[in-house]
């Protein structure tokens, strides 16, 4: 069982760069859009089609993903879309992923340590990504890479 994430920016042009490549400066004033790809077992979670202002939404996944860990529920509400993803626990480490847009339900069933290891490396991609090409006072963006790196140390990434 598998789940992979890659994060890209819309450019000014529509076009979808991957974030490591972009090279564009973050800061939370600016609202750059983007979306992440997130596939669990072959399906599509969520994709280019749900874009959202890219640097708040994996916070806000960062800060899902720490209460998801510590047991306590919820879901995840994007910022600017009436979009929702949803986990839950079931029987034998495993997790069911599920996202809710307007007009659609996409629902998979994966190892729980699959998910949260591709989530927090995707995270972990995305702010490094960010840090090398944003000012460095940054501090909400270095704090979530730490907070990144250490759900990645809890549940590292292997493909």
């Amino acid at each position: 069982m598998a789940a992979e994430v890659r994060t890209f920016v819309v450019s000014d042009s529509g076009e979808f760069i991957p974030i490591e490549s972009c090279g564009i400066s973050f800061s939370r004033d600016r609202r750059i859009q983007g979306a992440i790809e997130f596939c669990v077992d072959g399906v599509q979670i969520f994709g280019r089609n749900d874009i959202d202002t890219i640097d708040a939404l994996w916070s806000l996944i960062l800060t899902y993903l720490e209460h998801f860990i510590a047991g306590e529920g919820g879901v995840l509400n994007f910022p600017e879309r009436s979009f929702m993803l949803d986990l839950k626990r079931v029987s034998g480490g495993n997790v069911v992923v599920k996202f809710v847009g307007r007009d659609e339900k996409r629902t998979a069933l994966s190892r729980e340590k699959a998910v949260l290891g591709a989530l927090a490396s995707g995270a972990v991609e995305f702010f490094s990504a960010v840090l090398n090409s944003s000012p460095k006072e940054e501090w909400s963006y270095r704090r979530d890479l730490g907070a990144a790196v250490r759900l990645h140390e809890e549940y590292p990434y292997i493909e």
